[in-house]
């Protein structure tokens, strides 16, 4: 069966990204996770207080939410290996970025204003039609919503591999996770604030006005990424295959993946089983811990209780911008031809002197499994709150190496197996970072030699490997949401007292054991 990967692949035009010095360039080229975190964070703090509002009852929510990970499983590698082959003038992957934008955009605007909707279609407020065809507008926006969130975030990831060179792949995806850290803090300080005072304009609810909001960001973000960097066009002499050679195509990489891949997509499984408990249940851990060191004369109890788990998360997401920022620094890139560490194109902030020679991206990412796996070890031992969000607050290192490691290591892969084809990139320019295609030249022998001929990274696989990367990252969530449901049902019936929140964060804190001594093996070997 012949498959995208092997049919000849030419590319025409030269590719770039404007800015005035390198740091900016990957800034603009990153710029569109920050926005894509921001929407991602107000679907996850607002989705299932609005959804039990509409009458949604508790034991139909995770039907709902299982719509995360389903359209990760499918979205990522189907996007990946249709725009691999993606023949637009306006490249392979800002298409879909642009699309799934605007199909974003349309669903937090019908999230936001359902009962608005529902009350045109049915010509009332209140009853039992009005409630049951609410809950299904909002679901079926939600389904939609996490589809096309789930198109531009594999456009994004995709994109950066892409644009960037070997050896800027760990700075770009340094600024990638830098940039989820970003959206996340914006996204919960928002949150926080009292919008419907500040921006009546925009909505009489708090959603509402975090949807425009939402929209605005998104939208911001994605121009200045879209505007910033111009593709390649590609052109192949293969017919866009059918459904079936799409889905051909996906399993066929599945089975065939390159060893280092396939290396990494292991660790990511491991490492998988233990973050979602500790996502999904964190917060409510902490809540758990205080109220049992309530004392009578407290005043809402609930209330304090959720405040206080936000609080640990709100800590988490803090370290985890911070050590995003800081972490990069001091650890040696894997590639011996990448720039110093220089900001802003001055050279007086160049940060070299910061790195721990010893401290190479695959340690720093095998460091990270293993402070995990101790801190959810701890929590068979913390029995205040104070303990609770420290524990967690260590674990926003370990989340801003995650969210860097895997995808600067797979896009060096990537990288390195393209310039194995010959295909080559000059250096960055004052203004521009440009990228020479099959069948395109530089303008003079001369220059061809001046610029040293480094290694370009797009490659016809990187969609679909970062597509089939994510299928590994959830995975894991349905097998964390069965695990989590079954001991929930056993240890709530038999002892009540059982911390099985705690109980459920120690499993998962033996998987990212398991996630680290693989990842040990492979950098040690």
């Amino acid at each position: 069966m012949e498959i995208a990967q092997h049919e000849t692949t030419t590319h025409v035009d030269k590719s770039n990204i404007r800015g005035p010095n390198n740091t900016l360039r990957i800034i603009f080229l990153t710029l569109c996770l920050a926005g894509l975190q921001f929407t991602w964070t107000v679907e996850m703090a607002y989705g299932t207080p609005y959804l039990l509002s509409l009458g949604l009852s508790k034991s139909n929510m995770s039907l709902v939410w299982i719509a995360g990970p389903l359209s990760g499983l499918i979205m990522q590698p189907v996007v990946g290996v249709i725009s691999d082959s993606c023949k637009s003038k306006w490249g392979r992957r800002r298409p879909f970025l642009v699309g799934g934008s605007i199909i974003v955009v349309l669903s937090l605007l019908v999230i936001g204003w359902t009962r608005e909707i529902t009350h045109l279609l049915t010509r009332s407020d209140s009853g039992s039609l009005f409630k049951t065809v609410s809950i299904v507008i909002a679901i079926a926006s939600i389904y939609i919503l996490d589809f096309s969130v789930n198109c531009v975030q594999a456009s994004c990831r995709a994109l950066i591999v892409d644009a960037l060179p070997t050896s800027q792949q760990e700075d770009g995806t340094a600024w990638a996770g830098r940039m989820v850290g970003l959206g996340s803090v914006a996204g919960y300080f928002m949150g926080y604030a009292d919008l419907v005072k500040l921006f009546p304009f925009f909505g009489n609810t708090q959603l509402k006005v975090l949807c425009v909001f939402a929209v605005f960001v998104l939208m911001l973000c994605n121009f200045i990424t879209c505007y910033a960097v111009r593709e390649r066009v590609h052109v192949d002499d293969k017919v866009t295959g059918s459904v079936y050679q799409v889905f051909a195509d996906i399993f066929h990489h599945i089975w065939h993946l390159p060893a280092p891949i396939q290396t990494i997509c292991n660790v990511q499984f491991f490492a998988w089983i233990g973050w979602f408990p500790f996502l999904f249940y964190s917060t409510t851990w902490v809540a758990e811990i205080f109220e049992r060191n309530l004392t009578e004369e407290m005043q809402d109890p609930v209330g304090q209780a959720t405040r206080a788990g936000s609080f640990a998360f709100l800590i988490f997401s803090l370290i985890s911008l911070s050590a995003s920022f800081i972490i990069p620094l001091i650890v040696t890139p894997s590639d011996p031809n990448a720039q110093d560490t220089v900001w802003f194109g001055k050279k007086e902030y160049t940060l070299r002197f910061m790195r721990w020679k010893w401290l190479t991206l695959p340690r720093a990412w095998t460091a990270s499994h293993f402070i995990f796996c101790i801190s959810m070890m701890s929590t068979l031992f913390v029995s205040d709150v104070t303990a609770a969000a420290i524990v967690i607050g260590c674990c926003g290192v370990s989340w801003a190496i995650s969210m860097w490691a895997p995808f600067s290591l797979l896009g060096e892969y990537v990288s390195a197996q393209e310039a194995r084809h010959g295909i080559y990139q000059p250096v960055d320019t004052e203004e521009e970072i440009e990228m020479l295609g099959v069948g395109q030249t530089s303008s003079s022998p001369e220059q061809e030699e001046e610029e040293g001929g480094e290694e370009k990274s797009e490659s016809p696989a990187a969609g679909v490997l970062l597509g089939i990367h994510n299928m590994y990252i959830v995975l894991p969530q349905f097998l964390v949401t069965f695990l989590s449901s079954f001991i929930f049902r056993l240890f709530d019936t038999v002892d009540n007292k059982t911390d099985t929140i705690g109980l459920v964060l120690r499993i998962g804190a033996v998987m990212a054991g398991v996630a680290g001594f693989i990842s040990h093996r492979t950098t040690t070997s």
